[in-house]
């Protein structure tokens, strides 16, 4: 499985874009019509593109004005991504017919067409594969990660983080003085990934790492459900996964 690039570089680079979207050049186009056929992007949601290589080493398979196309081989659709020509690393938008959009993104959207891993925060070479068993808390986990991710995306001033008050959890500890650990599914055929999200173990406990203020030494915390806890940490734990 490709290493999932660092959330920081996606950041970043997307920082830089967003600079400049009102330009074409620097949006991806909604739609295409290729040999006949409308395709549309958007069908993935919270997901990001994860073992879609083609256009690394590859020629494109067309060519429109700011983007470059390819086919992509092996998917249980007909699906096709497009890199920008100005990307600053390989990150393309998929597309499907728009004809199927239905059919595709509810695939997507069902946690029966995944395979979920944990491991240590950014070493993704060494993580495992959860036994079947486990898999109903680990969506859960995947659940309340991209509740939360949209929740923080959020404007202040819409209190979005209010149905997550009693999960906020704020330590004082020295920076990353945590086991780090991540949980995320990648769809059976290998072409998209949850949030590889930064998550901490802290006794007998899993949490959402958010953020760490230097001046008071304080981490901020979102505690996950006990039950969810209580199944996952002793995983990360048997796996060599957490030193606590």
């Amino acid at each position: 499985m490709k290493k999932f690039f660092a959330a920081a570089a996606a950041v970043l680079a997307a920082a830089v874009l967003c600079s400049c979207a009102f330009l074409p050049k620097y949006r991806d186009p909604k739609r295409i019509t290729i040999d006949g056929e409308t395709y549309i992007s958007g069908f993935y949601g919270d997901l990001w593109p994860n073992g879609i290589t083609v256009g690394e080493d590859e020629p494109c398979d067309l060519e429109s004005k700011y983007h470059l196309w390819w086919k992509v081989e092996g998917a249980p659709f007909s699906l096709y991504c497009a890199q920008n020509k100005e990307a600053l690393y390989w990150n393309p938008a998929v597309y499907c017919k728009e004809s199927e959009f239905t059919t595709v993104q509810a695939y997507y959207a069902d946690p029966e067409n995944y395979i979920y891993y944990i491991g240590n925060y950014l070493e993704d070479e060494d993580h495992i594969r959860l036994d079947e068993a486990d898999e109903g808390y680990a969506e859960e986990a995947v659940r309340f990660i991209i509740r939360l991710e949209d929740a923080l995306s959020k404007s202040a001033l819409l209190n979005p983080l209010r149905p997550f008050e009693e999960s906020k959890t704020e330590i004082v500890t020295q920076l990353l003085e945590w086991n780090r650990v991540t949980l995320y599914r990648v769809s059976k055929d290998g072409f998209f990934t949850t949030l590889h999200k930064e998550l901490a173990i802290l006794g007998d406990t899993l949490y959402v790492f958010v953020s760490y203020d230097g001046d008071t030494g304080t981490a901020t915390f979102y505690r996950f459900d006990e039950a969810v806890s209580s199944r996952l940490v002793p995983l990360f734990k048997k796996h060599g996964f957490s030193s606590q």
